[in-house]
């Protein structure tokens, strides 16, 4: 890599990474605001209720509470105003990742919102060495949690090193995470011990390393706090690891939104904590440390209200009643769309795109990793797994469950990507019996009982059951109950059960399943960031082979070692990591998703169609489509912070 500059170095995905302070009329400007208190614009340079708040002197001045360069957003539409509660809500307790995508993500870079590039955020500057083993950010100065203490890099420092590192308070500690090195108050280095050029885009870690403020949880971390045992106990709590997690969400993030004393970087800080109440409510940052083109601190709405609800139906009447200010979640299906749009001179709302990186609308794991042998046996033979696929009737599901919308595909990203492989998508799709019963029948298991149902290698009908998560995707129970038949017509003896979210993750998490079902995420360019259905390398999201996952993470010492032909999958994606060219970074994928079909571990029913979302009539700078993928973390890289509301 000698000679290779950082934007080079930096091309991710085809979206070139922008190292520095950009320029122009971006999504962002990076032009300090302007300087001083007095208003900039009609509405001022800062909200009502934080002016009246330094008037009676319990506030500073907005400009000393503003970084020295703060991040200048681009409206999406036009210049706001102040104010206003937008309201919107989560389906449960489980459905915290909402709360984390609308007002709860903040990183040290960001994706535009189009998302064409990787842009600074809490980071001035970042670039990387030429081997990429070495990330360095630069913080803007002046950047204040929301209780005005400074943040600096001996909180990422903390968070890395004492947090993340640490294996008892992260279980899901990678062997190849990053160390800290701080440098100055105002830089900080990630050391890894692989390359790992796609961190500085997306991490699954990154976010969470600069949302947790040392100043704040050092008295409830054994290694600031001797004493952080008896604190424990005086809390309840059975000691200091539990007492942490209680008031960082380390090993359960959404113990995160249970805290509403912790402080924090992002645009509204939590008041009200969830679990407690039917609402979970947010007020203005006063240190939020972005403004917009007149200089005027954001966000522009005064609060953020999450109706904390335990039923779609409910949640769908409640839209449906105009109850939300914007919403694309849960609800916002293709079977309620009709009813949705019925109603929208009446609920005062109105539709925007949501364009999927979602590529499969149900995917099928199988447990290939089974604690019962003869289970595993049977779920990891391949002819097993391609007559299942052959006696699904997909297009009596795409006309039933998702009123013709979509086509037959497998676990492959979309047509419009660089990844796209047609043999992946669509090989064994075709709804043919005999072809099922030839491959069930070459797999072994030919024989039959009274009842019809094959025989196992132990002599016993082949029975299974498929985990579906309660609550989130109403589609994914109508669909499996119709592959279930088509199963059954083959002779297997399936049954489908519907889980709590919480136990569905567990059980998934620690193999205590069959099969289950999840809808097909990372089919754009996030399959590179993010390809837990191509190659099993997510920890906690690689359903069909945990253990391999835990196994590549740890670098061999812990988990199950994978086939070959998935470590040979693994071994190309580190060079994926590793390279800075874009087309060969490419080509590796390319290599993957072959092995990947060859190999056929998941199994998939339909292309996922576009979607929607809802927004208020009065409700603005929301833009017409957003992409809808966790890689993305819609809708924030939108910038709700900028979303206002302006009353008729």
């Amino acid at each position: 890599m000698n000679g290779m500059g950082r934007r080079d170095l930096l091309r991710l995905g085809g979206m070139s990474v922008l190292v520095g302070a950009t320029t122009g009329c971006g999504f962002f400007e990076l032009a300090p605001a302007k300087a001083g208190g007095a208003p900039v614009g009609p509405k001022g340079r800062e909200a009502p209720m934080l002016a009246e708040l330094v008037r009676r002197g319990e506030l500073p001045p907005v400009e000393a509470r503003l970084p020295k360069n703060p991040l200048v957003v681009q409206p999406n539409s036009r210049i706001g105003n102040y104010g206003g509660e937008w309201h919107t809500a989560i389906l449960g307790s489980s459905d915290w990742p909402w709360l984390g995508r609308t007002v709860g993500h903040e990183n040290l870079t960001r994706w535009t919102v189009d998302w064409t590039g990787t842009i600074p955020n809490l980071a001035e500057e970042f670039h990387y060495n030429n081997e990429a083993t070495e990330l360095t950010f630069r913080l803007r100065e002046g950047l204040r949690w929301s209780d005005g203490v400074p943040f600096t890099a001996d909180d990422i420092v903390f968070a890395q090193n004492d947090v993340f590192n640490d294996g008892t308070l992260y279980p899901n500690k990678a062997a190849d995470q990053a160390t800290a090195v701080k440098i100055d108050d105002l830089t900080v280095r990630l050391v890894f011990p692989e390359p790992n050029g796609l961190f500085a885009s997306y991490d699954n870690l990154a976010y969470q390393i600069v949302n947790k403020p040392l100043h704040y949880l050092r008295k409830f971390h054994k290694k600031y706090n001797p004493d952080a045992d008896e604190l424990a106990r005086q809390e309840g709590h059975g000691g200091w690891i539990e007492l942490f997690d209680a008031k960082a969400g380390t090993i359960n993030p959404a113990l995160h939104w249970h805290n509403p004393e912790m402080p924090t970087l992002y645009p509204w800080k939590l008041m009200t904590s969830l679990g407690t109440s039917n609402r979970v409510i947010l007020e203005r940052n006063p240190y939020y440390w972005k403004v917009d083109p007149e200089g005027s601190q954001l966000p522009y709405i005064d609060r953020v209200v999450f109706a904390v609800l335990l039923d779609e139906e409910v949640m769908l009447t409640r839209a449906l009643n105009g109850d939300f200010d914007m919403h694309m979640r849960h609800f916002t299906t293709q079977p309620n769309k009709p009813v949705l749009a019925h109603n929208r001179a009446g609920g005062g709302y109105r539709f925007f795109e949501t364009d999927p990186g979602e590529m499969n609308t149900c995917l099928i794991s199988l447990n290939l990793t089974h604690q019962d042998p003869v289970k595993r046996e049977i779920f990891n033979n391949k002819d097993f797994r391609i007559g299942l696929s052959y006696a699904i009737n997909r297009p009596e599901i795409i006309q039933v469950v998702y009123q013709g919308r979509g086509e037959p595909w497998q676990a492959a990203p979309r047509r419009q990507t660089p990844f796209f492989n047609e043999r992946l998508a669509k090989q064994y799709t075709e709804y043919d019996v005999a072809l099922a019963n030839e491959h069930l029948d070459r797999a072994g298991y030919a024989e039959r009982d009274g009842s019809g149902f094959r025989l196992g290698p132990d002599g016993r009908p082949i029975a299974f059951t498929v985990a579906i998560p309660g609550g989130d995707r109403p589609d994914l129970l109508d669909a499996m109950d119709l592959v279930r038949r088509h199963w059954r017509e083959v002779g297997l003896n399936v049954q489908v059960d519907t889980e709590d979210r919480s136990l569905f993750q567990w059980r998934k998490e620690t193999g205590d399943h069959d099969a289950n079902v999840w809808p097909g995420d990372n089919g754009l360019l996030d399959a590179m960031f993010e390809p837990r259905w191509y190659l099993p390398i997510n920890s906690t999201e690689s359903g069909y082979a945990i253990p391999w996952a835990k196994w590549y993470n740890s670098l061999g010492s812990e988990g199950e070692a994978p086939p070959e032909p998935v470590q040979e999958q693994m071994r190309l994606y580190r060079r994926v990591q590793a390279v800075a060219d874009v087309e060969q970074r490419y080509e590796l994928m390319r290599q993957i998703l072959r092995i990947a079909a060859d190999e056929f571990l998941v199994m998939g029913l339909n292309l996922s169609p576009s979607g929607y979302g809802i927004v208020a009539d009065n409700f603005h700078n929301v833009p017409d489509k957003i992409y809808d993928s966790a890689v993305y973390n819609n809708p924030a890289p939108t910038n709700p912070e900028q979303y206002f509301i302006e009353d008729s």
